[in-house]
């Protein structure tokens, strides 16, 4: 499936937009982490053997299988939304008892939370559905945090987590969020947004990418990227496409639809940190004015080319690969290619957002 969203717009950025993630508040986001033992900023990988396969001028590749030893760009985002969390809690009083953060996961914004409450010392609740990995809830009881297996899907536990945290006094750290004006999702895409200023210090003297491809999920990584990067080059921001798995892509319904939309099914895939069946409100705010298309592609498709990167030297999940396998599938797609102005002059940033 490959939507073209017409709601797309490259006006300036809102206020609305800015309250929700912005260059100063991943500035803010990046001026904390950068405090945080084990910082440092992640590879950018020209990766030219690609650029020439695909027929373009340039691919570039953005690696977080390093990020602070946690494998993933999660790390960024849960544990920054935790730090302000537990902060606002003890300020306001709610600190008086013994803090308890929880979330929801597929599994590395888990161990992105479980990583923030080991730091402080506080207990920690991870709920993951029944087909979550098993090696990722391994990799978040390592840390400290307790695994709770809820039935159903990713959407059947961010249920979960948030009717236990409502009831047990819990801090729950969501990535996801039905409500535009919840704080913590849109700190969590605002530690996201330390990726693209870490990219645009990396490539200062070089002129701004023509397309961005992003996977999609509840859609926080790419609204944490795509909003402040409309904010950075305005008129001249680059297309932003979504990629998505076939079988979990909310996104793609909703570009669709017009309107947020829920992917039904199983949601199985993978691609397993995308099986995300519901949008999030946050970050649909966002990419329904700074996304310009959004598509699908198959487990095989992305299967094939985390074995081909990882067979040239990289760390790359399945998931972590599904952005590169949605720019190869829209350069193979003669109508994809045309549509996004794809030629041998693009230059194109791709997320590798977890390690094998």
């Amino acid at each position: 499936m490959y939507v073209v969203n017409g709601r797309a717009e490259r006006r300036g950025y809102s206020s609305s937009e800015a309250a929700i993630v912005s260059v100063e508040l991943a500035r803010r986001a990046w001026d904390e982490m950068s405090t945080w033992p084990g910082y440092a900023p992640t590879p950018l990988r020209t990766l030219p053997d690609w650029a020439a396969e695909l027929g373009l001028a340039e691919v570039l590749y953005k690696d977080e299988a390093s990020r602070f030893g946690l494998g993933s760009f999660k790390a960024l985002g849960g544990a920054y939304a935790a730090k302000l969390l537990i902060e606002k809690a003890l300020a306001t009083g709610i600190g008086s008892r013994p803090l308890h953060l929880c979330c929801a996961t597929d599994g590395n914004h888990g161990r992105s939370v479980a990583f923030a409450a080991q730091r402080r010392g506080l207990a920690c609740t991870v709920f993951m559905h029944e087909a979550a990995p098993v090696d990722k809830a391994s990799a978040i009881k390592a840390l400290g945090a307790s695994v709770i297996r809820t039935p159903g899907a990713y959407d059947d536990s961010v249920r979960a987590a948030k009717q236990t945290a409502e009831r047990e006094g819990w801090l729950l750290v969501a990535d996801t969020t039905e409500d535009p004006d919840d704080e913590t999702p849109a700190n969590v895409m605002q530690g996201y947004g330390v990726m693209l200023l870490e990219i645009l210090e990396q490539r200062a003297s070089q002129p701004p990418p023509t397309h961005v491809f992003l996977q999609g999920g509840c859609g926080g990584l790419a609204a944490g990227i795509a909003g402040p990067m409309a904010q950075v080059f305005a008129q001249d921001r680059p297309r932003v496409v979504i990629v998505e798995p076939q079988a979990a892509a909310c996104l793609t319904l909703s570009a669709e639809a017009g309107r947020p939309s829920s992917a039904t099914g199983d949601l199985r895939t993978s691609m397993e940190m995308l099986s995300c069946g519901e949008v999030s409100i946050a970050a649909w705010n966002i990419l329904e004015r700074r996304a310009d298309a959004f598509m699908t592609i198959s487990d095989a498709d992305a299967e094939g080319v985390a074995c081909e990167l990882n067979a040239q030297g990289l760390s790359v999940g399945v998931s972590g690969a599904a952005g590169l396998a949605g720019l190869r599938t829209a350069c193979g797609n003669g109508d994809i290619r045309a549509s996004l102005n794809l030629s041998p002059t693009s230059c194109v940033w791709v997320f590798g957002t977890e390690g094998a």
